[in-house]
């Protein structure tokens, strides 16, 4: 909000509030101005007379006649000295209704004058701390939600290292279990290999060899469905990291993971050098698994701008 508009906001006119926001003026200096000037006080007198509010001011500048000593709301019989203070007062209190008046209007006296800008002062501190207030419960809130990100980032991550984990101990059944089996084979063949070699030498018929119905037939092994993959990416200063992310979350998380922990507040884009592929804002919502970047990629960064 503009220092005038602050100082009409705390009911100076308009035009004097231009003026004294002038010269690139702060609020301080402003009312420092009006003080020593104090043509930018409105110039209201209470009258014993109190009355309701109305609706929207309206003041019909040809009514105004130059004989008369001030101007009286119609509305609360509060005098005013002029057609700033007439605005002033309409804006304030929404009453619509003056009129001319002869009564002369006492003009503030300095120490008045001073009394209304010390008056103003307070209420600006009082404004002041207000807006410290809020901006504070704004910034605590923001820590809040940085807090809160970096926990489900950190979750992620120790949710992508058990699932690793896992993965890996169930290929190393799996491997266990097929060095196992091809063990088996070689002793059942070194074993009739034996036997053949006894029979032969004994004069007796060599035994056939077992039929291949009854060695376990090998399966291949489906296409594996990839559940997680890993990427490595070159940061914008050469750094290199590595992280594991689920292959059905979208390109998105990447880049909140990245805008987290590497990207100190600088804009980037991402892209994949074999084969070239620069990420677009369209891209983010993709899985992983549909951009190809599964069971592992290589990702880097360009610096935006």
């Amino acid at each position: 909000m503009s220092i005038a508009q602050q100082l009409v906001d705390m009911g100076f006119p308009a035009d004097k509030a231009e003026a004294a926001a002038g010269n690139n003026r702060n609020l301080d200096q402003a009312l420092d101005w009006i003080e020593k000037d104090g043509a930018g006080v409105p110039m209201e007198t209470e009258n014993p007379a109190s009355g309701t509010d109305g609706s929207s001011a309206m003041v019909d500048e040809e009514s105004v006649s130059a004989a008369a000593a001030s101007f009286k709301c119609d509305d609360c019989g509060k005098l005013l000295a002029n057609e700033d203070a007439i605005m002033f007062h309409a804006t304030k209190t929404k009453h619509e209704n003056f009129s001319e008046s002869q009564e002369q209007i006492k003009p503030l006296t300095p120490e008045e004058k001073a009394a209304k800008v010390l008056e103003i002062r307070e209420k600006i501190k009082v404004h002041q701390a207000k807006k410290a207030k809020i901006e504070a419960e704004e910034a605590r809130e923001k820590e809040r939600k940085r807090r809160e990100d970096g926990k489900a980032m950190i979750a992620h991550k120790e949710a992508a290292r058990d699932r690793e984990i896992r993965e890996a101990a169930q290929q190393r059944r799996r491997e266990k279990t097929e060095d196992e089996i091809a063990r088996q084979r070689v002793l059942e063949q070194i074993k009739a290999d034996k036997e053949a070699r006894k029979a032969k030498a004994a004069g007796q018929p060599v035994p056939e060899p077992k039929p291949a119905a009854s060695v376990a037939p090998v399966v291949a092994a489906p296409p594996k469905d990839y559940k997680s993959t890993t990427l490595q990416f070159r940061l914008l200063d050469g750094q290199i990291v590595r992280q594991q992310f689920q292959a059905d979350e979208p390109l998105a998380m990447v880049r909140a993971w990245i805008d987290t922990n590497h990207a100190n507040g600088v804009g980037f884009s991402l892209m994949t050098p074999f084969p070239r592929k620069v990420f677009t804002e369209d891209d983010m919502g993709t899985p992983l698994k549909a951009l190809n970047l599964v069971p592992s990629a290589n990702i880097v960064l360009n610096r935006l701008g």
